[in-house]
């Protein structure tokens, strides 16, 4: 789940390291993590340019897919933890 969550925040970022400080954790952790997901797909999600980090098309439409998922999902294990405190 980090995986896609650093993702998506290298997306909304266009920086690993913004996206790292964001989520607390090392640049080497987003960069190992974006660059296992890169492998695991076969698919170059970024372009690393002089101005930064810039998504592909095809990382933009798992972004676009992905995004709603990720949000559902990390409202579902909210109200479920919510429920449990009860």
């Amino acid at each position: 789940m980090n995986t896609f969550k650093y993702f998506l925040a290298v997306i909304k970022e266009q920086s690993v390291i913004k996206a790292a400080e964001r989520m607390g954790v090392s640049q080497p952790t987003v960069s190992y993590s974006i660059h296992t997901l890169q492998r695991d797909l076969g698919e170059q999600l970024f372009e690393i340019t002089r101005a930064g980090i810039t998504p592909t098309p095809r990382a933009l439409l798992l972004y676009r897919r992905l995004y709603p998922v990720y949000v559902l999902m990390m409202q579902t294990i909210d109200n479920f933890v919510q429920n449990t405190v009860r």
